[in-house]
Order: C-alpha cells, then structure tokens, then sequence
C-alpha cells in the first residue's frame, strides 16, 4: 500500500509537470515549479495537521487495551458460552457497571433537553457531542480495559497498564507511513487541481 501511495505522488509530480508544461493555460498547478516545491517543503506537516490522526492513536491505544488486558478474549469466551474464571467474571461485571454508567452519562450530557454537549441550536451534529464522541469510546475503551485487566489480576503492576497502554501502537505501528502518505497525496492533489 505505500509503495503505490508513493508511486502515485511521484506519478502525480512528473503528470503535473509535463501537463502544465505542455498547456501553460490549464488550470493546473505543477509541483516542480517554484511554487510547488515551497509548497511541499512548506506544507508538509500542515497536510498531516488533521484531527484524524488523534482520534486513530486513541482508538488504537483502547483497541490495544482490550486485547491486551484479555478483555476481548473473555467477552468472546463468554460469547461462546465457554467457562469463565471468577476473576474473569467479576472482571466483565466491573465492565458492564463502567459501560452503563457511561451510556448514562452520555444521555444526561447529550439527549436531554438543553444539554451541555448540544450545539447553541440543540442539535447534535454538529456539536460537542459530535466533536467528542470518537475520544469519549477511546476513553471509555482504556478504562474499561484496565478495569477488567486489574479486576481479572491479568494487569498486576503499573508496568503492565502502560503495556496495555501502549500495545496497540506497536501492534499498529504500521498504519503510520500510510497514513502520512495517503494525506500528503491528497494534499498534492488538492494543491495541484487548485481545490
């Protein structure tokens, strides 16, 4: 996947010289011009700038500690109608209590009349509920997770939380470069059809 994200910025590149080389009048911005290659040197963090990639680490960090605290795996024996160990399941009562008492939280925060995560208008898209809602399942995953972790005694030392913490990162750390690729490549291209 990123060797063609990188072949297409390069083939973008070299078309956006040729195209505007060939028809000086196209409404077409090359990347080899002077302006192009500031425009690269100079925008290339503000094109990975997005609030996506924040909201992608925290989903990986809660992904990670669920799988890492052995959350995922007991909810799927459980599924499975599979034997529980005592702390396994005082551990997915933990869970069950932390997500009900989110789920309430989030309807006395945002499905109420006049609530505090409603826009001015009272709707909710957009709004602080909308704004909020990926990192609040982010957050509601880690505390979940590491409940269930040190409920189950699977997470016994503070060690072993920040492992959970960080498992994911490096379980995923593969979705970086083709994530600072792909935007930069949409980028080049917005730059280059002037959108």
């Amino acid at each position: 996947m990123s060797i063609v994200l990188v072949g297409l910025e390069v083939l973008l590149i070299l078309s956006s010289w040729i195209a505007t080389a060939a028809m000086p009048d196209l409404h077409m911005r090359s990347l080899l011009g002077s302006y192009g290659i500031r425009w690269m040197f100079g925008h290339f963090t503000e094109n990975l700038n997005v609030s996506m990639l924040v909201e992608i680490i925290l989903l990986i960090i809660g992904g990670g500690a669920m799988i890492n605290s052995g959350l995922v795996r007991s909810a799927h024996n459980l599924i499975a109608r599979r034997r529980l160990r005592y702390l396994e399941r005082i551990g997915l009562g933990v869970v069950i209590a932390e997500l009900v008492a989110f789920i309430v939280a989030v309807v006395l925060l945002a499905f109420i009349p006049h609530a505090v995560l409603l826009s001015v208008t009272g709707h909710l898209f957009p709004s602080s509920f909308s704004e909020s809602l990926l990192p609040a399942i982010a957050f509601a995953m880690v505390v979940c997770s590491l409940s269930f972790g040190i409920a189950s005694g699977r997470l016994t030392t503070v060690e072993q939380v920040y492992a959970s913490l960080t498992y994911g990162l490096g379980r995923c750390a593969w979705i970086f470069p083709i994530y600072i690729f792909a935007l930069q490549l949409y980028g080049s291209i917005r730059f280059v059809l002037m959108l």
